[in-house]
């Protein structure tokens, strides 16, 4: 009977002992994945201009354990990176990592950030460094959910990508114009002429004088001038020593292809001049023209290559927006911040019961209703302190608009007080 109690005392010990151990190593195990957690630092992304990639350095980000404050004076063994110009500018984070919104700026040499442009049309169109040669350290400011943030520097040497022949064009999409002149040049008072009469060539304008041009470019055989050499990216597709007959074949070769669109006005920006429909960006000063509405516009594209070379030559309202948004009382009672309206059930407006103030701190007031008045589908309106600017049905929609939004803002007060 001794010998069974000892037993299953021994027992009893051996269990507790297995017990601690257990409870021991999971505090050890817990306490390491907290300090793994605080210690994590945002994802690197690989940027790259064309196929040539760049050096990254992280600067400041707000992350797990944190805001970690970086400057670009702090950095060491800073080397700028000599690329060619591309159009593009490739940023790619790790899959399943990647941020909501990318603010891109410069550096200027005070130190401090010059604005991010709006990237309207493709996320990667990187045409703002410009295709010359430049000393630029890229300002890439990246946005998450849930207060995350961090900027990445990207320090570069930036090298022309000049075409084979300097007066083939520069910029995809385009022609350029060689005119070549004797003596006094009224070349300026021509150039401005087929501007005036056929906007919608895209083209590049050189001027030389006649002597300059033997020189130089023996291959054109120029004889006398005025000339009037036009080319495309590849080659001389006309010549003339008639402005008469070069307007002519401008006009005639002008391209244009026009479309009929049918959408949603999804977003306005009366700042920049654009809506958007259906989510995609048209260059319109109508002020009429409000969130909401459902439209038809005119579209005439003056380039097969670049998507921003579009025209609205017509619009024409055929739904207006539901009289209950008009309401004033939605509004924002402060310029530069926002009221936000959200309409659908329990798990459509979870998000907005208890929000990341960091991700919302445009937004001054929210209001919630289970369902409004005509409006049937879950919706997210926003209303700036004149009108409705912006809605969606996306929760990661709305925050990306809001960062996008409080990067421009600089720029936006400085339009408004010119």
């Amino acid at each position: 009977m001794e010998i069974q109690n000892k037993r299953k005392l021994g027992y009893k010990k051996t269990l507790f002992l297995l017990f601690g151990i257990i409870i021991s190593t999971m505090v050890m195990f817990y306490f390491d994945q907290k300090k793994v957690y605080k210690e994590e630092k945002p994802p690197f992304p690989v940027v790259s201009l064309g196929e040539q990639q760049t050096e990254v350095f992280l600067g400041s980000y707000s992350w797990n354990d944190g805001v970690v404050k970086k400057e670009f004076a702090d950095l060491e063994d800073v080397n700028f990176k000599s690329v060619e110009y591309r159009e593009q500018l490739h940023i790619e984070f790790p899959e399943g990592k990647e941020p909501l919104y990318i603010a891109r700026g410069t550096y200027a040499p005070s130190g401090k950030v010059t604005y991010p442009i709006p990237f309207l049309f493709n996320e990667d169109y990187g045409a703002f460094l410009g295709n010359y040669p430049s000393v630029l350290t890229l300002s890439l400011k990246a946005f998450w959910k849930n207060g995350k943030r961090a900027e990445y520097i990207v320090p570069i040497n930036v090298k022309e990508n000049l075409p084979e022949k300097e007066f083939l064009p520069i910029n995809k999409g385009f022609h350029s114009l060689l005119s070549v002149y004797q003596g006094d040049s009224d070349v300026h008072y021509v150039n401005q002429q087929i501007f005036n009469e056929n906007p919608h060539f895209l083209m590049e304008y050189k001027g030389v004088n006649i002597e300059m041009a033997k020189n130089f470019y023996p291959e054109l055989q120029i004889e006398n001038a005025p000339m009037y050499f036009l080319f495309d990216q590849e080659k001389e597709v006309f010549r003339t020593d008639s402005e008469e007959a070069l307007m002519q074949y401008i006009k005639e070769n002008t391209y244009i292809s026009r479309e009929t669109i049918e959408g949603i006005v999804t977003k306005v920006d009366r700042d920049f001049e654009f809506v958007f429909v259906d989510d995609y960006p048209y260059y319109l000063q109508d002020t009429s023209i409000r969130v909401g509405q459902k439209v038809q516009l005119d579209v005439a594209n003056v380039s097969k290559e670049l998507p921003y070379q579009q025209i609205v030559e017509k619009v024409e309202v055929l739904e207006e927006s539901d009289e209950i948004l008009l309401r004033k009382d939605w509004l924002s009672i402060k310029e530069d911040k926002f009221s936000l309206l959200v309409v659908g059930d329990a798990a459509f407006s979870k998000p907005f019961k208890n929000p990341q103030k960091e991700d919302l701190n445009l937004i001054d007031e929210i209001t919630i209703k289970k369902s409004l008045s005509s409006i049937k589908q879950p919706s997210i309106f926003l209303f700036n302190n004149e009108e409705l600017v912006f809605q969606t049905d996306d929760y990661d929609s709305l925050l990306k608009y809001l960062f996008e939004t409080e990067q421009l803002l600089p720029l936006k007060q400085e339009l408004r007080n010119r």
